[in-house]
């Protein structure tokens, strides 16, 4: 009977693992770079010094810089709309407390870590790979200012139009903030920002009804 041949382990973790471990490193360092640097100071090389690998290791993961830049970015997203979407199922049911949780959220989200709002914020507008991205977590973000991914129903044609101008404004409200040029507490940003989105909503709904 021929022997099943045993994977090797090194430094106790098997070769999956090591993969893995390398790949969150560059990972790690691609955001790092992105959410300072920004894309022209992001490179192949600048990648691989941060997390300490060679070339090899790079390409065992990513195809290329653009294919890193596009994780980094989609890693980032998932992560906020997790927590966006957990504070919008815990939110009692009413609009303004739907609102000011994800406000909340999404805040506290890029204001623990502004390399990560650099990047969604302001990277991924300059950045052809991430155009589709950055629209698609746009409308992602208006769906959730309507409430749509609980409520289950379609928002009004008007409501929808409202959300993607309130998320446009928002994200420019958010770049100020994190750039400094905005002052702002975050129990302030968060009531003024809720307080702005409802008022463009009620005026959305008011001129459906009309």
């Amino acid at each position: 009977m021929n022997a099943v041949p045993s994977r090797r382990i090194y430094g106790g973790a098997s070769p999956e693992v090591r993969v893995a471990e390398r790949r969150a490193r560059l990972l790690e360092a691609g955001l790092a770079l992105l959410g300072t640097e920004g894309l022209r100071g992001t490179t192949v090389r600048g990648v691989i010094e941060r997390a300490r690998l060679t070339p090899r290791y790079f390409y065992e993961s990513f195809q290329d810089l653009d294919s890193l830049i596009t994780a980094v970015y989609d890693g980032v997203v998932a992560d906020l709309r997790e927590a966006a979407m957990a504070a919008l199922l815990a939110a009692p049911d009413r609009t303004t407390d739907r609102v000011r949780a994800v406000v909340t959220t999404v805040i506290d989200f890029y204001g623990d870590d502004p390399r990560k709002g650099r990047l969604v914020l302001a990277e991924a507008m300059a950045s052809p790979v991430l155009a589709e991205r950055r629209l698609a977590t746009s409308q992602m973000f208006a769906k959730m200012m309507t409430g749509e991914p609980i409520l289950h129903s379609d928002p009004s044609r008007e409501i929808m139009m409202a959300a993607r101008f309130i998320v446009g404004g928002f994200s420019e409200i958010l770049t100020d903030w994190l750039q400094g040029d905005l002052s702002a507490e975050r129990p302030e940003l968060v009531e003024r920002c809720t307080a702005l989105i409802m008022a463009t909503l009620i005026s959305a709904a008011t001129a459906g009804s009309a």
